[in-house]
């Protein structure tokens, strides 16, 4: 998941940056079952290669193959793919990932358009927000989730054409915060 926000998929990548998360998901395959596709079904005329075959190797071993291979990419080959500074660990954890995520797992986290702001609302849920701002205004101190109970209850009886189930309680908690007292 993006840290703190929306997790990133594979569509939000450009085409040129979904082709290098994809030459990476080779290498990581590779690493993983001695395989370029993943499978020995789809396996190229020279695969597996001799350090990379599982059935020789260990995974452990097979990651420090794939670590001394890209090392040897020249600069800017490796630049291009984000893996100038490759490791074991950032094999382990570029699985990790691939294995949550699936190919967006892949995509170094600069490659995608960075989150911008708070999510905009409707101008109806903004209308329930200072209302129930408003009223909060003139009793004792509330929690947020009785505020974000008000805000829902006020859209279902003052707004009946509003839908806030793609409203995030988190913002309606940001957008309330000047309630409190």
């Amino acid at each position: 998941m993006a840290e703190g926000g929306q997790v990133r998929r594979a569509e939000d990548l450009a085409e040129h940056d979904l082709a290098r998360a994809r030459i990476r998901q080779e290498h990581l395959l590779e690493v993983e079952t001695g395989y370029r596709s993943g499978s020995r079904f789809w396996a190229r005329a020279d695969e597996p290669r001799p350090e990379f075959d599982p059935a020789r190797t260990t995974l452990t071993e097979r990651r420090l193959a794939k670590v001394r291979e890209l090392r040897e990419l020249g600069p800017q080959e490796a630049k291009q793919l984000g893996l100038e500074a490759i490791s074991e660990r950032t094999l382990r954890r570029m699985a990790a990932q691939h294995a949550e995520r699936g190919l967006a797992g892949l995509a170094d986290g600069r490659w995608t358009r960075g989150l911008s702001g708070h999510a905009s609302v409707t101008p109806e849920v903004e209308e329930a927000i200072v209302a129930v701002h408003a009223e909060s205004l003139h009793r004792s101190r509330m929690s947020m989730k009785s505020r974000e109970r008000m805000i829902h209850q006020y859209v279902s009886e003052c707004l009946v054409s509003c839908d806030l189930s793609g409203v995030h309680s988190d913002y309606l908690r940001d957008e309330t915060r000047g309630c409190r007292r």
